[in-house]
């Protein structure tokens, strides 16, 4: 049996899709299993042993079509009907991509919010994505003939990320000449919210509140401070750096995601906006704190007992779903408002999950 998972976007998107496909392997065992993503994407699921082949293709194939990218669609088209894939697992809700499948002859196809024909779960924000993307790999193993078991809820589900052994070293050794020493360090991620595909900058919190969040840090439990992010999140980190009383490291647009992934490894805490790193720090075991304003805690935090969410808990919080809208008020309350007391309080709970761990990975 030959399947095809779906999932174009975004980097967070697809790391909260790992235990959906480690349902479809541990259900489907003998089946193969092949993910067609986006270059940005694609790093999330670097020697994942749930899928057998890895389909990479531009990003702008789906998000920015035109001219250009007709001859790259036809021949990703052409390249999936010649697979002749019994089964497509689609992790979106655009007719669009669903057509695609279809066009490329692929028969069975299980997706979101897809009508009365028995293949496709609801998809909306009163659940949790990781649990939605669950059930939706679930029916898919059923309605094939896989093993069944017992759901799990949203507390059994681990997001996935692997660390490679190279990738380990680069980060003890980029850590080592960056100057961190035997105390712990925490990474910080105040940028965020910006791919191919959108720029929700509306998702972050300000500045002056991680500089904030770094003196109380730094002097209160002695955790030296990393900034980390990507090219977009350079502007941010830098006036993190300036506005901070205490010494920070600024390791931002220097670094790519596996290696970023890497270094959060080893560290003792992470606390980042709701975008991508806050779900590959929580894949990759490590506490967490994530700050959350237009977008919802119960839908997009993290599972686990090391992952806190940091929200003012306005009423009319959350309301992003796919894009932002606008807010009712002059400014983006939940975030500006956010008082550092609040992020404070969750680190202390993820801090009882730290152990100090050295850069030499003791």
């Amino acid at each position: 049996m030959k399947l095809l998972v779906v999932k174009l976007h975004a980097l967070g998107d697809l790391t909260i899709a790992t235990p959906a496909i480690r349902r479809l392997r541990d259900g489907l065992p003998e089946a193969r299993i092949d993910l067609l993503t986006t270059s940005w994407s694609a790093p999330a699921v670097v020697a994942n042993p749930c899928i057998d082949r890895l389909i990479v293709i531009r990003d702008e194939i789906f998000f920015s079509p035109g001219l250009r990218t007709l001859p790259p669609t036809a021949k990703l088209l052409l390249e999936l009907r010649r697979e002749r894939y019994d089964a497509a697992l689609i992790f979106h809700r655009r007719r669009a991509v669903e057509l695609f499948i279809k066009a490329a002859g692929i028969p069975d196809r299980y997706r979101f919010n897809g009508g009365e024909d028995g293949k496709s779960v609801l998809l909306d924000e009163g659940r949790h994505s990781a649990l939605t993307a669950w059930e939706l790999a679930d029916l898919m193993v059923r309605k094939l003939g896989g093993e069944e078991v017992q759901p799990p809820g949203l507390e059994g589900l681990r997001y996935e990320w692997f660390v490679q052994p190279d990738e380990a070293q680069r980060a003890r050794d980029l850590l080592v000449q960056s100057g961190v020493g035997e105390r712990p360090f925490a990474v910080f991620l105040p940028g965020g919210g910006v791919n191919p595909r959108v720029n929700s900058r509306v998702k972050r919190w300000g500045t002056s509140g991680f500089a904030a969040l770094a003196e109380w840090l730094r002097n209160e439990a002695g955790f030296q401070i990393l900034l980390l992010g990507g090219s977009s999140d350079r502007s941010a980190c830098a006036e993190v750096a300036d506005e901070a009383m205490v010494e920070v490291i600024d390791l931002s647009g220097g670094l790519d995601i596996r290696l970023s992934a890497a270094v959060m490894a080893l560290s003792g805490l992470v606390v980042s906006g709701d975008s991508g790193p806050l779900h590959i720090a929580a894949a990759v075991g490590v506490p967490v704190v994530g700050i959350f304003g237009p977008t919802g805690v119960r839908h997009k935090l993290p599972p686990g007992d090391r992952v806190y969410a940091a929200s003012l808990g306005l009423p009319c919080s959350p309301c992003f779903f796919g894009a932002f809208s606008g807010c009712i008020f002059d400014r983006i309350r939940c975030l500006e408002e956010l008082p550092v007391e609040t992020v404070e309080d969750a680190v202390r709970k993820a801090l009882e999950h730290t152990t100090s761990v050295g850069v030499d990975g003791s």
